[in-house]
């Protein structure tokens, strides 16, 4: 997704990193605006005839910029081509903008903001965080049409609004930035002139951008000046495929675009239930510690590879507890590495962890494993195997293949993580040392999450607070 990401810079990327940044631009853009006898703005369709495709295409955006009014049912569309083992996968999300004077809506993603005459208001769409915990964004009202970086102060919502399929939507920069589009007129950047095609009923234009090794497909309506699609660079399906191999396509797709003045508002997707109302979105607090840590597992019957009892109470020293770091291992990629980081790991531990830490690979009798694999065991690897005859372990508590667990000498999980890498063998080697320096790093961690929860729940009273005494919290709100 990152290489998806990095095509979009030229889309809104840039300006939305100088959002937070704060930076300031002047505007010195094409301008196909006028002003009529009674002050307001007006714009007027510039024949793509008439013009270079760089000066039209500046132009187009003008005309955004200057538009009253503008809505679209805007969607990013995401198509993964079929390949030899799967089949071609579209994804959809929503990414338009709703807009008359002072109004706004927004949606991007998971992401709904709404602006008018008594103030912001922001929130998230998504289950999985809970409706991002119900928190709500109430900030002032802007009191005329906004500009961007007034409409989108907060850096939580920043991120939020550029962090999904298409980066940020490009629909805010051509209405509400000083300066539309601006890396994408850099003057090495080529502009031409493509295919015709009809789209939603309406004949349409393609401009096309090289802006290095990118192209980018404009598609605009001939007659009425509207952007109704945006054809984004093809994405390899891998760094190392095929040039020639099919790629992914990513496209903005701006249905039902419109500059005409709406009679009527949008309809606004309702507020998460019971919201918690902040003037900033307040970054969630980490997770709870897993549910398995301090569980006991002494009632599982593992053995040695001899076929003996095996014992967590074992060491080679009885000076300090055991530490046993137990590798669930199976004939898996994940597995595979874990397992040789942490022999490597083992065999570097200085004595003073060395002395009270068993190192072990944990299997079941049931395990596939192919024959090299067998024989990587044999020859390449001296941690011992430890068995779970019945796949109790795993099955009990969905323990994933490469899983590392820390037991204390009682039989407790005391750690886990999903996986061994170079990276992870300081944290490892410090959580280790905790465990045999007597430290109940279960309960370490509860109270970690409790302080971090009441943190929380503090922050957000305080948001509430202000809130209130700005007035911005009323009975009911949009």
């Amino acid at each position: 997704m990152k290489r998806i990401l990095l095509c979009l810079s030229l889309l809104g990327g840039s300006l939305f990193a100088g959002l937070i940044a704060g930076c300031d631009s002047a505007d010195d853009g094409v301008s196909a605006t006028s002003t009529d006898d009674a002050g307001t703005r007006s714009v007027r369709t510039v024949a793509y005839q008439e013009m270079k495709p760089r000066d039209y295409l500046q132009a187009i955006f003008s005309r955004y910029h200057a538009a009253g009014s503008y809505r679209d049912e805007g969607l990013v569309r995401l198509t993964v081509p079929p390949t030899s083992d799967t089949q071609s996968e579209t994804k959809v999300a929503p990414l338009s903008v709703w807009t008359n004077h002072d109004t706004v809506y927004l949606q991007a993603y998971d992401t709904r903001l709404w602006s008018d005459s008594e103030g912001v208001t922001a929130w998230v769409v998504d289950p999985s965080t809970r409706n991002f915990d119900s928190q709500v964004l109430r900030a002032p009202p802007i009191g005329r049409r906004p500009e961007l970086k007034q409409l989108l102060t907060d850096p939580i919502l920043v991120e939020q609004v550029a962090a999904g399929l298409a980066g940020p939507p490009p629909q805010l920069e051509w209405l509400f930035a000083e300066e539309p589009m601006k890396q994408l007129f850099l003057e090495e950047h080529q502009f031409a002139f493509g295919q015709q095609q009809t789209i939603e009923q309406t004949q349409c234009q393609e401009i096309q951008v090289q802006a290095g090794d990118q192209q980018y497909g404009f598609w605009v309506d001939i007659h009425s000046g509207l952007i109704r699609q945006v054809d984004l660079p093809s994405i390899p399906v891998s760094a190392t495929a095929d040039p020639s191999a099919p790629s992914i396509r990513l496209t903005l797709e701006l249905r039902a675009a419109s500059f005409d003045v709406p009679t009527t508002t949008p309809k606004a997707d309702s507020l998460p239930e019971n919201p918690k109302f902040v003037g900033h979105f307040v970054p969630l607090p980490p997770s709870p510690p897993p549910a398995i840590l301090g569980t006991r597992i002494d009632r599982v019957d593992l053995t040695t590879s001899g076929r003996k009892p095996f014992q967590f109470s074992a060491s080679r020293s009885e000076m300090k507890p055991a530490v046993t770091a137990m590798l669930c291992f199976a004939d898996d990629v994940n597995a595979l590495n874990s397992a040789v980081v942490l022999q490597q790991w083992s065999q570097q531990l200085p004595a003073a962890l060395a002395d009270p830490t068993r190192v072990v690979l944990l299997l079941h009798d049931a395990v596939s494993l192919r024959e090299e694999v067998k024989q990587w065991l044999r020859e390449s690897i001296t941690l011992p195997l430890i068995w779970d005859p019945k796949n109790e372990l795993a099955s009990k508590f969905a323990i994933a293949p490469g899983t590392l667990l820390l037991v204390d000498s009682s039989a407790r999980i005391v750690w886990i993580q999903p996986g061994v890498t170079p990276q992870s063998l300081p944290s490892l080697g410090a959580i280790v040392s905790d465990i045999s320096g007597g430290v109940d790093i279960p309960q370490r961690m509860k109270e970690q999450h409790e302080r971090d929860q009441a943190a929380y729940r503090s922050v957000l009273r305080d948001e509430y607070s202000d809130l209130v005494k700005q007035g911005l919290v009323r009975t009911s709100t949009k």
